[in-house]
C-alpha cells in the first residue's frame, strides 16, 4: 500500500467507527441547544379601580389602582375589537397612569378596554393578571333647555342619540360635522318628557371622540350638549377645563455673576 493511501485509510476508518457507534450520530437540526420556550403565563383576576379621568394634551388620562398588580403593564381593546394594544403610559405596582387618543377612545367606546399586568408570583410562576373595563358615553346638557337626549345606544362604530325638541330637528352639528337624522314617522312622541318630536341621530364614535378631547359642542336646534366619557366607575368631568401648565421659567446667568 502506497503511503497516500495509508493517510486516508485511517480516517475513513475512523469515520465509519464514529457512525456504526451509538451516540455519534451527526445532530440535527431538531436538537439544537437552548430552545426551550418558556412556560405559558397562567390568567388571574386583577383587582383594580379608575379613580380619575382628565384629559390632557389633547390625549384621555386614566388614573387607576391596582391590588398586587405590577410595573409591566399593557392596555387592550375588549374581544368585540380586533386585539391590540392602546395607549401609552407609566406604572407600578400600586397603579398606572395612561394616556389614550381620540382614536383609543372610539375604539373603546364601541368594545370596552382589557388591562393586563404581567408578574412573577410568589411562586416563581409567570402570570398575567386580567381586569376587564367597561367604557359608556353620554351627552351632558351645555345650554339645553328645550331639547333633551332621551335614548342612546353604541353599536358598533356608531352611537344612535335620540332627541326630544319642541318641533323637528334636522341636523346635528359637531363641529363642521352635520348629521341628518334617521327616518322616522312624523307622529308627536307622548312619552318623553316635554310633549314633542323625537329624532333619531347615527354618529360615529370617532366624531363623539374627538368632540369630547376638544370640548366641541353637539348642536340640536341651537341647544348643546357636551361629550363625556365613563371607564370603570368614573365619568369624566367635561365642565372642568384643561388645565393650563404653568410657564416655563428660564434663568440665565450673568457671565459677571460672582464677580467681585
Amino acid at each position: 500500500m502506497f503511503p497516500s493511501h495509508v493517510r486516508w485509510a485511517v480516517p475513513c476508518a475512523a469515520i465509519a467507527l464514529c457512525l456504526a457507534a451509538a451516540g455519534c450520530g451527526i445532530p440535527s437540526s431538531d436538537d439544537s441547544a437552548g430552545s426551550v420556550e418558556p412556560e405559558p403565563e397562567v390568567e388571574e383576576p386583577l383587582t383594580m379601580t379608575v379613580d380619575a379621568l382628565g384629559i390632557r394634551h389633547g390625549s384621555l388620562r386614566v388614573e387607576a389602582t391596582m391590588l398586587d398588580g405590577s410595573a409591566d403593564v399593557e392596555m387592550w381593546l375588549g374581544a368585540s375589537c380586533d386585539a391590540r394594544e392602546v395607549g401609552r403610559g407609566i406604572a407600578t405596582r400600586s397603579g398606572f397612569t395612561w394616556s389614550l387618543s381620540s382614536d383609543d377612545v372610539a375604539r373603546a367606546i364601541e368594545c370596552n378596554l382589557v388591562v393586563k399586568a404581567h408578574a412573577i408570583d410568589e411562586d416563581g410562576i409567570r402570570v398575567v393578571r386580567i381586569a376587564p373595563l367597561d367604557v359608556s358615553v353620554s351627552l351632558v346638557p351645555d345650554g339645553a333647555e328645550l331639547v333633551s337626549l332621551v335614548a342612546q345606544e353604541t353599536d358598533g362604530a356608531e352611537t344612535k342619540l335620540t332627541f326630544s325638541a319642541p318641533r323637528h330637528a334636522r341636523r346635528l352639528h359637531i363641529g363642521s360635522t352635520v348629521i341628518g337624522p334617521e327616518e322616522t314617522d312624523d307622529a308627536e312622541d307622548q312619552t318623553g318628557p316635554r310633549r314633542g318630536f323625537s329624532e333619531t341621530f347615527a354618529v360615529d364614535n370617532d366624531d363623539l371622540a374627538r368632540a369630547m378631547m376638544h370640548r366641541r359642542r353637539l348642536s340640536v336646534l341651537g341647544e348643546g350638549f357636551l361629550t363625556t366619557v365613563s371607564i370603570g366607575a368614573v365619568t369624566l368631568d367635561v365642565a372642568e377645563p384643561e388645565p393650563v401648565e404653568p410657564p416655563v421659567v428660564q434663568v440665565i446667568e450673568s457671565e459677571n455673576e460672582g464677580e467681585g
